[in-house]
C-alpha cells in the first residue's frame, strides 16, 4: 500500500487503490441510510457528521481525504433523496454537527414531509426527528414522544436564557415561558 502521504483522495483502505468518488458515495449512500435509520430507533437519538462519515467509511473500506465538509452534504442530500423516494420521514434530521445544531442548510434538504421550517430551523429539523422516532423507535413514550432539540442545543439556549433578559410571553399564574402554542400548558 502506498504511503499516506502518496495515496489518492479516495481509495480503499485494503490496497490504496484510487475510487472514483461517484463511486465511493453509491457504496456510502445505502450505508449512511442504513445507519439513520438505526439512529432513529433511539428515541432521541441522533449522530454526527463526523460519526456518519467515520461509519460509511470504516463500513465501506473506502476512506476519502477530502475534508468533510465538502462532501458530507452531498452524501446527506442523496441519503434524503432516497428516503423521500421511499416515503420514509426525514432522516437526515437526525444527522448533526458536532454542536448538536441541525444547521440553516437543513432548509434546503429534500424531505418527505410538505411543511415550511419557519424561524426556528433547529425546532423544525426537532419534529422531522420525532417523525422518524414515531416510526423507528421502540422506546418511546406513552402518547408517542415530543420533537426535542438536541442536548446539547438545549443546553447552549439554556445559557443565552440565562445571559439575556426574558423576553418571551410567560405565563403571569406561573411565570413560565409560554409554549409555542400560547396557551399555559397549566392554566389554559
Amino acid at each position: 500500500m502506498a504511503s499516506p502521504d502518496k495515496l489518492p483522495g479516495t481509495y480503499r483502505l485494503a490496497d490504496g487503490s484510487k475510487v472514483a468518488f461517484a463511486d465511493a458515495m453509491a457504496t456510502w449512500v445505502p450505508l449512511a441510510y442504513d445507519e439513520l435509520i438505526a439512529t432513529a430507533r433511539r428515541y432521541h437519538g441522533v449522530v454526527t457528521y463526523l460519526e456518519l462519515s467515520e461509519h460509511v467509511q470504516s463500513i465501506s473500506g473506502i476512506r476519502t481525504g477530502v475534508l468533510l465538509p465538502n462532501w458530507i452534504g452531498k452524501l446527506l442530500e442523496e441519503v434524503a433523496k432516497k428516503a423521500k423516494a421511499l416515503d420514509e420521514p426525514p432522516l437526515t434530521s437526525l444527522c448533526v454537527h458536532q454542536d448538536g445544531t441541525i444547521g440553516p442548510g437543513y432548509a434546503q434538504a429534500p424531505k418527505s414531509t410538505i411543511d415550511a421550517p419557519g424561524e426556528d430551523i433547529e425546532f423544525y429539523a426537532a419534529e422531522h426527528r420525532l417523525l422518524c422516532y414515531r416510526k423507528y423507535a421502540s422506546d418511546l413514550p406513552l402518547g408517542g414522544g415530543e420533537p426535542a432539540l438536541t442536548q446539547v442545543e438545549r443546553e447552549r439556549r439554556l445559557r443565552i436564557a440565562k445571559q439575556t433578559p426574558a423576553t418571551s410571553p410567560r405565563c403571569p399564574e406561573c411565570n413560565i415561558e409560554l409554549p409555542r402554542s400560547g396557551i399555559c400548558d397549566d392554566h389554559g
